[in-house]
């Protein structure tokens, strides 16, 4: 990448990633459920002026640590409790550890690996669809891999400056999602100082003591378990309860199966595209030499691929912190491996196979919500690339970005019509201030309902639970189904359609969606927004 047209290209990609990682990332209301957990826990923080205990609809909630819940507070002390302000720091995190793969991959290979690493990982699926929503999964992928940037840098350099960094930078990644990030950390770093020192545990050692882990440990360690010591003396054994529950059960208490063993191998499959392929074929041919030329980033995925496998919990979304080493080993293979033969068809097939899987797609995505007819043209960008500068390696990152070009441009704003929240709250708001009076909901519990009406929901009331409030109180406020409406005597405020699952399977999502565009809302429930007064 060196000739002006090519600088061209790597600006222009840059930017295109750019646009698409900020365009409309506020336009959505809150998602539910994993969303609505944060930035309702934000607003009672501001409502309460208490920012170190954790509130979710007025309840205590000790699942996580809370340095997301502070990064997310401080944004919004800025630009106000919203949708940007909550949003925008996990977007900023995001950008953020794209380039710190980059600088990674520079690092340790130079600026042209790690250019493409960047390019890699800015659409890799799994973290792209989680970095426009306030989660822990991207602020621990910003902190996880500035740790492992700050330690290889001290350590390749010489600098303890660095590694001293390193440790509080573990210290954040421990407050942003547990305790057990520091063994997956420390796991990753030991194995490669091991490896570097050729199995040797003498060398091991010598480099250990290096690193200063007597001064840096106790670094993370007051830093990440601050907050834990903090709500072990104020709350006891309440949150040790709900702690553990969130971490020893998951990673230990469930039953193993066999097809555990593979589970993550198929996460990178699907979670890594549009390079998952190359990742693979790229593992295979230099496997003989996996410890000699990639040791730190064959221990960041190892490690990681050995803990999460063991931990009896699977989540997809664990594995996004190993994307940086799947991006910088990718990218090396893209700037320095050009095989002949029979292995130079495998290896264009490794590009164009997700290519063209992701170009069918965007194609059903725009035939299915009747986008813009523009789109059909916009999704063969990546073949014209192709065809114009013979560059198969960039076409899968084209492809994907075009999906998420799509995604925020026009399909999450169509999305919205089929989310009225936003409604709802300010309805609710106008109509009953007292924000002592809760909302209840039927039968169900849409999470971001606290954050809109600003009140306590009760959630899951069934209509005898409804109707025994509504004789003993003054004030009833619900959201009810049609079957309950007419025995409560109060005035109807909205009715409409509210999706009843969670919008986490988005895919099961779109598909309801696609439906009720022709007519059909049976993956909706029908609800009324009901005041009473007595």
């Amino acid at each position: 990448m060196k000739s002006k047209d090519e600088n061209l290209k790597i600006y222009l990609f840059t930017f295109l990633t750019v646009f698409v990682l900020f365009w409309n990332f506020w336009f959505n209301a809150i998602w539910i459920p994993n969303e609505s957990f944060y930035a309702e826990a934000v607003r009672e923080m501001f409502e309460s002026g208490n920012f170190l205990d954790i509130y979710y609809n007025y309840e205590p909630r000790f699942e996580k640590p809370p340095l997301t819940y502070w990064i997310i507070a401080l944004s919004s002390l800025i630009f106000g409790i919203n949708e940007f302000a909550i949003r925008l720091p996990i977007v900023l995190m995001a950008l953020g550890s794209i380039y710190l793969t980059y600088r990674i991959g520079s690092l340790l290979y130079g600026k042209t690996v790690g250019i493409y690493a960047f390019f890699v990982m800015a659409f890799s699926f799994n973290f792209v669809i989680n970095s426009r929503y306030a989660s822990p999964e991207t602020p621990l992928l910003f902190f996880f891999t500035l740790t492992l940037y700050l330690f290889l840098k001290g350590y390749k350099e010489n600098r303890f400056a660095y590694i001293l960094f390193s440790y509080v930078s573990l210290g954040l990644t421990i407050l942003t999602k547990g305790y057990p990030y520091f063994f997956v950390i420390g796991g990753i770093v030991g194995f490669y100082l091991l490896i570097e020192s050729q199995f040797n545990f003498k060398e091991f050692f010598k480099k250990l003591l290096y690193l200063r882990v007597y001064l840096g440990v106790p670094v993370a360690i007051a830093i990440g378990l601050s907050w834990i010591v903090y709500m072990h003396l104020k709350f006891g054994d309440a949150f040790w309860n709900v702690y553990n529950e969130e971490t020893i059960k998951r990673a230990f208490k469930e039953e193993s199966k066999l097809s555990d063993l593979f589970f993550y191998p198929i996460v990178i499959l699907w979670g890594f595209l549009p390079y998952s392929l190359t990742f693979y074929y790229s593992l295979f041919t230099s496997f003989k030499r996996i410890l000699k030329d990639f040791s730190f980033l064959f221990s960041w995925i190892f490690v990681m691929l050995v803990v999460f496998t063991i931990a009896k919990g699977k989540i997809p979304t664990y594995f996004i912190q190993a994307h940086p080493a799947l991006s910088v080993f990718v990218a090396y293979h893209l700037v320095n491996y050009n095989p002949e033969g029979v292995k130079r068809y495998l290896w264009l097939a490794s590009f164009i196979i997700p290519a063209l899987l992701i170009l069918g797609l965007n194609a059903f995505i725009v035939y299915t919500f009747n986008l813009d007819y523009f789109y059909y043209f916009i999704i063969l960008f990546p073949l014209l690339y192709l065809l114009r500068y013979k560059d198969y390696k960039l076409v899968p990152f084209l492809s994907m970005m075009i999906t998420f070009m799509i995604l925020v441009v026009s399909l999450l704003v169509k999305v919205e019509n089929y989310r009225p929240y936003k409604e709802i709250g300010k309805i609710v708001n106008q109509n009953v201030p007292d924000r002592s009076i809760p909302l209840i909901i039927q039968n169900r519990f849409f999470h971001n309902m606290p954050f809109y009406t600003k009140r306590k929901v009760l959630r899951d009331y069934n209509e005898n639970q409804i109707l025994e409030y509504y004789k003993n109180h003054k004030y009833t406020l619900a959201l009810v189904e049609e079957s309950s409406l007419s025995k409560i005597d109060g005035k109807v405020l909205w009715s409409g359609y509210l999706y009843p699952n969670s919008e986490s399977r988005f895919a099961v999502f779109l598909r309801n969606v696609a439906k009720a565009q022709k007519g059909d809302y049976s993956g909706f429930v029908k609800m009324y927004l009901v005041y009473a007064t007595r």
